[in-house]
């Protein structure tokens, strides 16, 4: 299997870092339910990794609800910052940005919100581990377009060629790629299909980092 001397990490945050996943598709099916419809789990599965300005209008065409885009939004942040105490990390997470603490420049290039990403590691006490960390409400497209992950590099200073990146989800994985940069990708579930798109699929973070070379 391949290994990587990169000069940058980028990591995603939901489903790679955080546990958040299920929390993320209870808060859509209770937005859903209140509008009078149905968000199943294959539907939030397919929408993983995409902005939630984006989810907001799918969810809109498929219940038939008329979206207001700044309103829904905040109403499912704040539906999920109710929550955010009951997140826990993936398995190893710690353990891997510690590691590379200081040894390489380390971004995060995230779909969710702002409120979100700074809610989420103010949680778990790492804020100070990422150089910067981008979201996919500060770039024209989020993922899968590779906009959050060009803006990463460009704040890190390293070329898109250079980084490499760390994703979950198949929409993470293809706006990567599409950024230019080396791929992990860690499914959440199903792995399926992965492999067409990222340059590596592996089980957990754990066997991520035991392909990276740090300095």
């Amino acid at each position: 299997m391949s290994r990587f001397s990169p000069r940058a990490l980028i990591f995603d945050m939901d489903g790679l870092l955080v546990d958040s996943e299920p929390l993320w598709h209870e808060v859509e099916r209770a937005f859903a339910r209140a509008r009078g419809g149905e968000w199943t789990d294959e539907m939030a599965l397919a929408c993983t990794g995409q902005g939630i300005g984006r989810i907001v209008h799918i969810m809109g065409e498929h219940i038939g609800f008329e979206v207001d885009e700044a309103r829904d939004v905040a109403e499912l942040e704040d539906r999920f910052l109710a929550h955010v105490e009951g997140l826990s990390l993936k398995p190893f997470a710690r353990a891997f940005l510690d590691e590379a603490r200081g040894r390489l420049p380390i971004g995060l290039a995230s779909s969710s919100p702002r409120r979100l990403i700074d809610a989420s590691l103010k949680r778990f006490g790492l804020t100070g581990h990422f150089d910067v960390t981008v979201s996919g409400q500060e770039v024209p497209r989020a993922k899968p377009w590779p906009d959050v992950y060009l803006r990463a590099a460009e704040r890190l200073s390293v070329g898109a060629e250079g980084c490499l990146a760390l994703e979950d989800s198949k929409n993470g994985v293809r706006a990567a790629k599409g950024a230019g940069m080396a791929v992990i990708a860690v499914p959440e579930g199903d792995g399926g299909a992965f492999e067409e798109i990222a340059d590596v699929v592996v089980r957990s973070l754990e066997e991520a980092r035991a392909l990276v070379r740090l300095p």
